[in-house]
């Protein structure tokens, strides 16, 4: 992934640690190590940009970037052999991305990297970011399951940082197989971050300074076709503010694949009980 086809709109950032070259020919362990450390400063040297500080401070529940999934994003750019250079936001995103995809059994909070990785008019650069994905990880070698000792072996190399606490909270942890509490979605950009009524205002390392005001999310579902089944909980619209062009931001299901174009949204009234009820 070269600079030039990087999709973030954000300007690639520099990392603020000093970074000898090194050769992946030859040496022994010492230049492996010396490597190594290289690569884990500069992943979270990157972390450290303003810009990767307001994405992760708008998913405080750790949703999506809790410190497996984070861990699992510097194992991906060591496999893919990514130069220095290449750690940046866009290669950041798509990593996320697919970690997410390994681990995460909801599908509807991880689209909110779309909004942040492609800027405006995201929805024309989906198909784009998602071939960029694949890319990644052919250059991984399709490698993309990451044990749990592999991630705690990366946090251990630097324990106290503050990437190593964003600590997911029991109840948003475990496979969601069914219909399970309301819970907000990450936060678009310039949007505060949600409020999480389980796990109260703020979440403890949230890693925010914001003033809490609650994310506008309304959940509507379509009608169930014989071809279609909506469940409860998944295949639900998610609807948000966009401050950026005005308007609202709809992240439809990956149940509902949508050729680009126009559509029109009906939300239909709420049928009055049935009498007796």
């Amino acid at each position: 992934m070269s600079d030039t086809q990087d999709l973030a709109t954000v300007p690639v950032v520099a990392t603020q640690v000093k970074l000898g070259g090194w050769s992946r020919q030859g040496g022994g362990s010492g230049s492996v190590h010396q490597r190594r450390h290289q690569e884990l400063q500069a992943f979270l040297s990157l972390l450290e940009h303003s810009f990767l500080q307001e994405f992760l401070s708008k998913d405080p529940c750790f949703q999506i970037s809790d410190k497996y999934l984070l861990a699992m994003v510097l194992v991906y750019f060591r496999r893919a052999n990514l130069k220095l250079s290449e750690y940046t936001h866009s290669n950041l995103f798509l990593a996320l991305f697919l970690a997410n995809d390994m681990e995460e059994d909801v599908e509807d909070p991880k689209c909110v990297i779309f909004l942040w990785a492609l800027g405006k008019g995201w929805h024309l650069r989906v198909s784009d970011f998602l071939h960029q994905r694949d890319n990644l990880w052919a250059r991984m070698g399709f490698r993309a399951m990451v044990s749990r000792e592999c991630c705690e072996e990366v946090m251990a190399k630097e324990r106290s940082h503050w990437a190593w606490t964003r600590e997911r909270r029991p109840q948003h942890g475990g496979a969601q197989r069914g219909p399970k509490a309301r819970v907000p979605l990450p936060g678009p950009p310039s949007l505060s971050p949600p409020h999480c009524s389980l796990c109260g205002w703020p979440p403890s390392h949230s890693h925010c300074h914001h003033q809490p005001r609650p994310l506008p999310v309304l959940t509507k579902c379509p009608s169930p076709t014989p071809d279609w089944h909506c469940p409860p909980l998944q295949a639900c619209l998610s609807v948000a503010e966009d401050s950026l062009v005005g308007g609202f931001l709809i992240i439809p299901p990956p149940q509902l694949p949508l050729e680009p174009g126009t559509y029109s949204l009906h939300i239909l009234p709420k049928p009055p009980p049935r009498p007796g009820y």
